[in-house]
């Protein structure tokens, strides 16, 4: 297998990359029609590295957020709403500006005066979306995390205009002709943005914002090739595991990018091929040793500005230097080892090793769960009065779906999006009283959709039609679902939090065995059910009550399955089938691993306790599940422990919550 090939096997073949920005043009479209939805004059654009298309397991989620009812213009002319400000462009720093709200109609809070006049001040602004302990100020980011779920959310403004400090961009002679000409002026129509940061030599640059072309850049990456894209990472693994090591924070994944946009615009594109990948990956390295040679790094638009200024300096330049000649004179191989990731170019690797490699970390990458949850919120959030335009809602689901995905991955994207109809027309369906016509509507619609949601995955589309099945009285039918999706795959396989080793195992048998990607995600992916307020009669009515304290939250797939199939069997009166299910159920604890699946499994287990008549066990369970979440992070502790006691004293005769008092003293 050839050096480029197994490179794939690292950074991802020209296929899954294109997957990849195929899911964040998707999710950006999705979150933004959410967004008209409700009726919020937001805008996302989803930028950093898995805008990019780079997937490592340490990327933050970027996403630049600005409100579409405020703006920065170049004139006072150009003031024609509320919002609106005025840039004034900083003479002794290329790159930053002040923004003078000329109509006074920001808040006050993040108004500074400057000279009698009011500036929207960037460090004023960030700290009025601070929001809680949970996240801090990164540069122009709000940094938090939810989980290992790491977040970078810059809160901006857009340019309306191309700003005349990187006019040069737009003239220079390119003689390899990249960026091509239409791409430049789709470039300029998109204008730019404003971020919250100032210059810190700046006597202003508390107060400064700076100008940012991340949409610019993400095109531009976006139009590269598979051997410039491997470059890419090859320089970013450089920087991560061997510069960092000897001088952290010095360089950043930005100056690499920046040097492959301006050697990408001076090389012909004929030697961005793979057979020439170490002369190209050489070409990069050379001109970042000039760079670091000079202490001299231009942006790629305002090239005036030095980003490498207050980086470099003569203490660490010869240094850096130093790793730059080594690096340059042992090669991609040599780096791979020095790296770690030697083990890439064992000879054993096969082509089904790469594909299973690549299959299992694209099954359960961010790219992919982002998209999902973006799909649900669109259907999740409708109105329930805005009943007669779920169909207009599909439609417009497949019409960005189809915009954004060419290829196998909109079969799994549509399955999820019926997924998710069908969740809001049985919720509405359920609620209503009268209205016959309005149910004939609904059923109508219902009826074929259910049997695509039912191939949605392993588990989602299932669950669904037996949560349906059941809440209609059609428990024999809700009983078969179960055991159809329990005798097409084993437990591990629906499990997505216990025996890693079984579950690996069961996706060694999808991953890389030629299947399309959607049947291996259909098949593999297991996706946690989610319980959301948002269609609370979906649910059953005891697990309800539990819902609409908690909110949105997730509950692992095969507890649900089991905590299913067994109210199924209270509701037929059969103890003795009921034994066996909620001992499946108990035995299943004991195989889960995290405190959050642990704590709704004992909650699923004492409701079923509840429904039987036995007070006493219900209230056992539910006593042991507030001792589990009174070590949860917050806000978890708080929800978990505030919902037991209350399901306590709503459901269960209130002289048993005495037991719940004892199990937490001891």
């Amino acid at each position: 297998m050839d050096l480029p090939t197994r490179l794939s096997y690292l950074f991802g073949t020209e296929e899954y990359v294109g997957v990849r920005r195929q899911l964040v043009l998707l999710r950006e479209k999705l979150l933004n029609h959410l967004h008209r939805m409700e009726k919020e004059n937001l805008h996302s654009t989803c930028s950093g590295s898995l805008g990019e298309g780079v997937a490592y397991p340490t990327s933050d989620d970027d996403l630049m957020l600005y409100r579409t009812d405020n703006r920065v213009v170049k004139t006072y002319r150009e003031i024609t709403q509320r919002g609106d400000v005025l840039m004034v462009p900083s003479e002794d720093f290329p790159g930053y500006c002040l923004l003078l709200d000329v109509q006074g109609s920001l808040r006050e809070n993040s108004i500074q005066i400057i000279h009698e006049m009011p500036f929207v001040s960037s460090s004023f602004f960030k700290s009025v979306i601070l929001s809680g302990d949970r996240e801090s100020i990164h540069g122009p980011c709000i940094s938090g995390n939810v989980g290992s779920w790491e977040y970078d959310h810059a809160c901006c403004i857009s340019c309306s205009f191309w700003p005349d400090v990187a006019n040069d961009w737009l003239t220079r002679k390119r003689s390899n002709n990249w960026p091509l000409s239409g791409m430049i002026q789709n470039i300029v129509q998109n204008g730019c943005h404003v971020v919250p940061v100032g210059d810190p030599d700046s006597p202003s640059g508390q107060h400064e914002w700076r100008l940012s072309f991340s949409v610019a850049e993400r095109t531009l990456m976006h139009s590269f090739n598979h051997t410039q894209f491997l470059v890419y990472n090859l320089l970013r693994l450089t920087l991560k595991r061997i510069m960092e090591k000897s001088f952290p924070g010095v360089l950043c994944s930005y100056f690499m990018k920046t040097m492959l946009f301006y050697t990408a615009e001076k090389t012909p594109l004929h030697l961005w091929r793979e057979n020439n990948l170490e002369s190209c990956f050489k070409t990069c390295l050379s001109v970042l040793y000039d760079y670091v040679d000079n202490i001299y790094c231009p942006n790629y638009f305002i090239p005036e500005y030095n980003m490498m200024k207050r980086k470099i300096n003569h203490t660490n330049r010869h240094g850096m230097m130093d790793i730059i000649r080594t690096v340059y004179d042992i090669g991609i191989v040599g780096i791979l080892h020095l790296s770690g990731e030697s083990h890439c170019l064992n000879d054993t690797l096969s082509a089904t090793d790469m594909e299973y490699k690549l299959d299992r970390e694209f099954m359960f990458s961010y790219h992919l769960w982002h998209a999902f949850m973006s799909v649900d919120d669109v259907f999740h959030s409708l109105p329930h009065e805005a009943v007669v335009s779920y169909t207009d809602c599909l439609s417009t689901f497949w019409r960005i779906l189809s915009e954004c995905t060419q290829n196998e991955l909109m079969n799994m994207m549509w399955y999820r999006g019926i997924h998710s109809h069908c969740l809001r027309i049985i919720d509405s369906l359920l609620i209503l009283q009268k209205n016959n016509k309005q149910k004939y509507r609904l059923y109508k619609t219902l009826n074929p959709l259910l049997p695509i949601g039912f191939r949605g995955d392993v588990t989602t589309g299932k669950l669904t039609m037996a949560t349906y099945m059941y809440m209609v009285g059609e428990t024999e039918s809700a009983l078969y679902v179960i055991q159809k999706l329990l005798s097409e795959y084993p437990p591990y396989a629906i499990d997505d939090s216990g025996d890693e080793l079984k579950r690996r195992t069961y996706i060694e048998v999808m991953c890389g065995r030629g299947f399309s990607i959607d049947y291996k995600i259909r098949s593999s992916y297991v996706s946690s059910y989610y319980l959301d307020s948002r269609c609370l009669n979906v649910f059953p009515y005891p697990l309800r009550f539990f819902i609409s304290i908690m909110g949105r939250h997730f509950i692992d797939p095969l507890t649900y399955t089991f905590f299913l199939q067994s109210i199924c069997f209270v509701q037929l009166r059969d103890q003795s089938l009921l034994r066996k299910s909620t001992k499946c159920l108990v035995n299943h604890i004991h195989e889960l691993k995290y405190g959050i699946h642990i704590a709704y499994a004992k909650v699923c287990v004492g409701i079923i306790k509840y429904v039987q008549g036995d007070y006493q066990s219900a209230c056992r369970w539910l006593g042991s599940v507030y001792i589990i979440a009174d070590n949860f992070p917050p806000p978890y502790n708080k929800r978990f422990s505030r919902s037991v006691l209350t399901y306590v004293s709503c459901l269960v005769h209130k002289h048993f919550s005495s037991e719940i008092l004892q199990n937490q003293n001891q």
